[in-house]
């Protein structure tokens, strides 16, 4: 087939064959509905000729026309039966269509025919790697290159196939294979960035996003990926402007927005985060993340009917993801409506039996007091509240506790130095920033990344580790002289495990400083909010199982709550 090949010097004096160089001809400069309306006179007056409905399908195919465009091959094959390339650019408008099925008896039928066709092989390759039939695809990718080595587009359709299946240094290989045979193919260097993102490589990742951008400066996909990266580098300043690049090239690119909106979100912009998802939802009105990002910021805000509403829609659209019912029983309880949110929690371990975010407020709602809360809980809980969680707990709702302790550890204190500290749930580091002059050494030790990197910019500790505090606790090597921890029994039930290894492991005497929310039975409690509360009972036999000594101990106002301060405990132990 002459398509893609210009043939404007022929000389022939056949009219027909003049008429179908020209309509070649139109076709090679892109002027598709010219085509078109000649392909139309032409098959009025020679309706054998397939050539042209062959031509006619491209063209239609080029458009968007694909039910034109299966049409137009489907008569050319009627006049042709044994045109292998008619069946190929078949299968393609077909898969373009959605319908693998067919397309793959198409690329079947052109192999029949042709069996040493190695389009139609990485055609077949593209759709079975749509059906998840990846081993299948790439097999079928390996026949394409055994009969054309050269063949870039095959090398980098398989470099896709094994980026799925996670070989990524395979992946990568095949695209550097595909680019060697054509330097300048911009979407390899698009795939090839997010094979080295997904290696964690992300300075080579932007290194190819910005090799994309370099033969196509306004790329707005490449921006979009470039941004991504930057994110996940830290590097928010660059991600923003990569957003905005892209939404300049691409005004109604929806991803972009949303992508915008989620970084916004990430550094507590709420109301520019709030424009982008409203952006999105008008752009693409069934994007499910939008609505239920919207929602979260609506939550925050207290605007609950309509935070409800976007929850619900989100739900609507995607019914099966477990987060969604999970987010709007977050927003119920938070709203009071307990019953309903417990639906919610059910209705999510239903689609993910092993939530155990879910499961922990589900307990919180129905009575059960659980030894501990799920890591992923109090990790997801951090990291999202990191932005704003010194606005938030110390302007808004009084928070002073870091403060109290501080001044009851300094008055406490016999000598000028503390000695050797551990923060343990040093969260922004509040409490460091109270005590750190005094300190000989400051370790601070967090489950959250995202509050660790808070409590870096204060650059007040010795060390800074992000680690479960009973892993810690298990293996670090311990020599401290005090073991802080300020608000952070109320995610942990049972404290036995942290007293008995803070005792056994810790190589010195030292002190266990703790604040607890306050229960007037004997032991522990999982309250509503999800946190727990201890009885100065339960310490107090706490300390005669493990040997400690209460120095200290006080009640004081924690933090507001629903325009009430919650009680809590202040103790100093010896051990």
């Amino acid at each position: 087939m002459f398509l893609n090949k210009p043939v404007e010097n022929s000389d022939t004096k056949n009219p027909l064959q003049k008429a179908i160089i020209q309509l070649a001809n139109l076709y090679n400069r892109k002027q598709f509905s010219a085509v078109i309306e000649q392909s139309y006179t032409l098959t009025n007056k020679y309706p054998e000729i397939f050539v042209v409905w062959i031509i006619l399908g491209a063209s239609h195919a080029k458009i968007g026309n694909l039910d034109r465009a299966i049409k137009s091959y489907q008569h050319a094959l009627s006049l042709n039966p044994n045109y292998a390339e008619g069946y190929n650019n078949l299968g393609v408008v077909l898969k373009d269509k959605g319908n693998i099925n067919k397309a793959i008896e198409a690329y079947q039928k052109a192999l029949s025919i042709k069996p040493d066709y190695p389009e139609a092989y990485s055609n077949m390759g593209n759709v079975l790697k749509d059906k998840d039939k990846i081993d299948e695809a790439i097999k079928a990718y390996k026949k394409a290159l055994s009969l054309k080595p050269d063949y870039p587009e095959a090398y980098s359709n398989m470099g896709n196939a094994l980026q799925v299946t996670g070989k990524l240094e395979e992946a990568i290989e095949a695209y550097e294979k595909a680019l060697s045979l054509k330097p300048n193919y911009v979407k390899v260097y698009l795939n090839m960035g997010a094979a080295f993102k997904g290696q964690g490589k992300l300075e080579k990742a932007i290194e190819a996003y910005n090799k994309a951008l370099s033969i196509i400066p306004n790329y707005a996909e490449a921006y979009l990926s470039l941004a991504i990266a930057h994110k996940d580098q830290g590097n928010v300043e660059d991600a923003i402007e990569a957003c905005n690049r892209s939404i300049s090239i691409k005004p109604n690119y929806s991803d972009a927005h949303y992508t915008l909106g989620m970084i916004l979100q990430e550094l507590g912009k709420f109301n520019k985060s709030e424009a982008s998802f409203r952006k999105v939802i008008l752009l693409n009105p069934n994007h499910a993340e939008a609505y239920a990002n919207l929602a979260g910021i609506l939550k925050n805000f207290k605007m609950f009917e309509e935070a409800e509403t976007n929850y619900k829609q989100a739900i609507a659209l995607k019914p099966n993801y477990f987060k969604f019912h999970y987010n709007l029983g977050l927003a119920l309880k938070e709203f009071g409506r307990f019953e309903e949110a417990e639906a919610c929690f059910k209705k999510a371990i239903i689609l993910k039996p092993d939530y155990g975010e879910a499961k922990h407020l589900l307990a919180s709602l129905v009575g059960e007091t659980t030894s501990t809360a799920p890591r992923d809980y109090v990790e997801n809980l951090f990291d999202k509240y990191a932005t704003k969680f010194e606005e938030s707990l110390v302007k808004k709702l009084g928070y002073k506790i870091p403060n109290l302790i501080a001044k009851i550890i300094i008055k406490d204190c016999k000598s000028e130095l503390l000695g050797s500290v551990t923060d343990l749930g040093c969260g922004t580091g509040l409490f460091g920033k109270e005590i750190n002059h005094l300190c000989k050494r400051l370790e601070g030790v967090d489950i959250s990344q995202n509050m660790i990197e808070k409590a870096k910019e204060k650059n007040i500790y010795n060390n800074l580790i992000k680690q479960d505090i009973l892993e810690y606790l298990s293996f670090a090597n311990l020599k401290f002289n005090y073991f802080v921890l300020i608000d952070v029994f109320i995610y942990i039930g049972d404290l036995s495990e942290v007293f008995s290894l803070i005792k056994s492991r810790n190589q010195i005497s030292g002190k266990l400083v703790f604040s607890t929310e306050d229960y007037d039975g004997n032991g522990y409690f999982l309250e509503q909010s999800g946190r727990y509360s201890h009885s100065k009972k339960y310490i107090e036999n706490l300390c005669k199982i493990y040997d400690y000594e209460i120095q200290h101990f006080e009640n004081q106002p924690l933090r507001i709550e629903k325009n009430q301060y919650i009680k809590g405990g202040l103790y100093i132990l010896n051990f």
